[in-house]
């Protein structure tokens, strides 16, 4: 490295805030050799803007990692709506599906001595793995069960009860119920689900006599000082959580989901900050070293960037066209990009990095699905200050202009929407008491109570309130299981016998005399 270029990074890496975010100046070397760049400083100064932000979300944090190190660390607004704990880089946000990244990491690991680990068929692994008769169980390797290309139908108990309800009392009890999982449709072909991975985990525990949580924190966690990471709520500071919320009409409100230690599982069970995650793609970058030190081997690296299944999917502007084991791989703005983003009720993570760029950005965020359009705009900019391109600052006037005018849609749809559902409201045929009970499926037990003549629905620890949807047909609409469902009453000579949960049939349970 000349001269000039040392003199460059020296200036690059001496701060962390926005005021030194920098452009790509060469694509020849391995990393990113990084200049100041003051255009490309007011671009991000002006989407990361308090203002903006609190539109799109309560509270946001983004990190930005280049040439192994730092660049942009900051957080924005507050931890809860109404709070006074302000969101920083070393907040802890719920991050959801980029745990996947870290699940697929400790396989590799566990797998470096012992080659033909991942391509045998798990039954043979631990054996009191069974499945459904239609599903092929020789197909079913820690491969496919991370790649999802295991051919294992992801709608199922094992799903649910390990994303939402937490409803088991062990895995002996929780895997019991895998063989309601049927054959997926797509068979041996890419199709995205957190079975899989959910698999792999209680699959390396047996190895490995170890619980998932305890192989990411001395294989991850630990190694890069990740502090505000855990796959276990109750290992953290609750002050430096940040709450998630979701968007309805004209406000943000807290999500009535739940996380316990219970429901955190391999394919989506991990908070972390956007200092640590940037940690996390750090030494990714530099090929498994971070701050001086060696953390992990050159090939678990290569690993992690390996492509093993072909997908084609287009999501935020980025086309999805592979998956390594814990990343999906994608083609964006004419680099090869890996990302792992997530999502759940009340949050938003995006995690990417370009690998021959050296550069990685994480955007982390308490406002539902609002605030994952201000993460992708935040990183499409982002990007295109990194790779300096032409007229980006022209681009980003006219992509806000676009973000606003989806931002007044999603506004007018919901308020649309609310109208809609106030009109729903109408008198049942039977008096509410009629509707309370206990129902069963292999899904688990839902309860049926009645509080204030209002619906209430209780499945393990996921509770949720109810409105009537076609008060002539029993049915009400919830969103109990993460996403709005309606639920319908079954009845026979005038009494209720069972329910339909979305698709899913729970009978009634009856108490004995």
């Amino acid at each position: 490295m000349n001269k000039l270029r040392k003199m460059l990074v020296v200036l690059a890496v001496s701060s962390v805030t926005p005021n030194v975010l920098l452009a790509a100046t060469s694509s020849e070397l391995t990393t990113l050799a990084l200049a100041l760049n003051t255009e490309a400083t007011k671009n991000l100064e002006r989407t990361l803007n308090a203002k903006l932000i609190e539109q799109f979300s309560p509270g946001l944090s983004v990190a930005v990692v280049a040439d192994g190190k730092i660049v942009l660390s900051k957080g924005f607004g507050k931890a809860q709506i109404g709070g006074s704990v302000a969101i920083t880089p070393d907040t802890s946000f719920y991050i959801a599906s980029s745990t996947k990244s870290f699940t697929a990491h400790i396989a590799s690991d566990v797998a470096k001595t012992k080659p033909m680990l991942m391509t045998t068929p798990v039954q043979k692994l631990m054996p009191t793995l069974r499945f459904h008769p239609n599903v092929n169980a020789e197909q079913v390797t820690l491969e496919s069960l991370l790649n999802h290309t295991h051919g294992i139908s992801g709608d199922g108990p094992v799903t649910y009860r390990t994303a939402f309800t937490g409803e088991f009392q062990s895995t002996k009890e929780l895997l019991s119920f895998l063989p309601h999982h049927s054959a997926s449709a797509a068979g041996n072909n890419f199709e995205y689900s957190n079975l899989g991975p959910v698999l792999a985990g209680y699959v390396l525990e047996h190895l490995t006599g170890k619980a998932w949580q305890d192989l990411v924190d001395e294989k991850v966690f630990k190694p890069l000082n990740m502090h505000n990471s855990a796959n276990r709520l109750t290992q953290l500071d609750p002050q430096k959580i940040a709450q998630g919320h979701e968007f309805f009409g004209d406000t943000f409100s807290p999500s009535a989901a739940k996380k316990i230690d219970k429901n955190m599982h391999a394919a989506g069970g991990t908070y972390s900050s956007a200092n640590d995650l940037a940690a996390w793609l750090g030494v990714h970058l530099k090929q498994g070293s971070w701050q001086g030190k060696t953390i992990f081997s050159p090939e678990l690296i290569a690993n992690a960037w390996k492509q093993t299944a072909s997908q084609n999917r287009t999501v935020g502007g980025m086309k999805r066209v592979g998956w390594s084991l814990g990343w999906d791989i994608a083609e964006y703005k004419g680099q090869k990009i890996y990302l792992r983003p997530g999502g759940f009720t009340g949050y938003s993570a995006h995690l990417s990095m370009m690998p021959e760029r050296g550069v990685g950005v994480v955007v982390l965020s308490n406002g539902g699905q609002l605030s994952g359009m201000m993460n992708q705009h935040i990183v499409d900019v982002i990007y295109a200050s990194l790779l300096n391109e032409a007229d980006h600052d022209a681009r980003r006037i006219e992509a806000e202009s676009k973000l606003q005018a989806n931002y007044a849609k999603m506004i007018q749809a919901q308020l649309a929407e609310k109208q809609k559902r106030a009109a729903r409201q109408q008198p049942l045929p039977l008096p509410m008491t009629n509707y309370a009970g206990t129902f069963e499926s292999e899904l688990g037990t839902l309860e049926c109570q009645i509080k204030d003549n209002q619906l209430i629905l209780k499945m393990g620890i996921a509770e949720a309130d109810t409105e009537v949807f076609k008060a002539e047909e029993h049915a009400f609409r919830t969103e109990l299981l993460g996403r709005g469902q309606i639920l319908t009453y079954v009845m026979k000579d005038g009494k209720v016998t069972g329910l339909n949960l979305g698709e899913k049939f729970f009978a009634k349970k009856h108490e004995s005399l």
